[in-house]
């Protein structure tokens, strides 16, 4: 079965490449984790892997690998994601998700940011929730594999991404009730605003899948 035909198998071909993409990394002694540096000889804090970003220009989907300072993040997570979809205007882009990954490359937990954290321009919960329902992410080359697991593991966490969008929106609502949006999107004292577990085995066992 080819890549895009298995990804259009729902559940079953989400499931499928989630399995098989990590392992076969580890069977080449690798991980997630190190494929999503895209070859750098150093993992410095804040540096985008790759350097440019992924960008998928058919689906208007785009992504990126990095890591924060440690005392601001989980202590067992190696690094994270950031997944986008772009807007008609150049610049314009919607954060959709984060998924953070632990040094062996397994998927630790989703989480949504605040505006500054990448840049984006506020959109509500339903905007992004809509894009999430087609989101594919396809590359050439080493970061291939890794494009088909990020597309495979949305499709797997869709309930809990919108869920998890949701409560983002929730717990902005207060603040946006007596502020405008660009004050609070630019709050240094908000950086993480809801997450959900990311454990692929259980979210696998709940679907009936494993």
């Amino acid at each position: 079965m080819r890549a895009e035909e298995e990804l259009n198998a729902g559940p079953a071909g989400w499931a499928r490449t989630a399995l098989e993409v990590p392992l076969r990394y580890a069977k080449a002694g690798s991980s997630l984790a190190w494929a999503a540096l895209a070859g750098a000889r150093r993992f410095d804090e804040f540096a985008h892997h790759p350097r440019n970003d992924v960008v998928d220009a058919l689906h208007r989907t785009r992504f990126y690998y990095h890591a924060h300072d440690a005392h601001r993040w989980n202590q067992a997570e190696h690094g994270h994601f950031h997944l986008f979809v772009d807007g008609d205007a150049p610049g314009d882009f919607m954060h959709l998700a984060a998924l953070s990954l632990d040094a062996r490359g397994q998927p630790q937990r989703w989480f949504s940011t605040n505006g500054w954290v990448t840049g984006e321009r506020w959109r509500p919960a339903d905007k992004a929730i809509a894009a999430l329902k087609d989101f594919r992410v396809s590359t050439p080359g080493r970061l291939a594999p890794v494009a088909r697991w990020l597309t495979a593991m949305v499709g797997l966490f869709a309930t809990d991404l919108e869920g998890m969008l949701r409560a983002r929106d929730a717990r902005l609502a207060t603040r946006l009730s007596r502020e405008p949006i660009e004050a609070v999107w630019s709050d240094r004292s908000l950086d993480v605003l809801s997450e959900r577990p990311a454990g692929l085995q259980q979210r696998l066992a709940a679907l009936g899948l494993v």
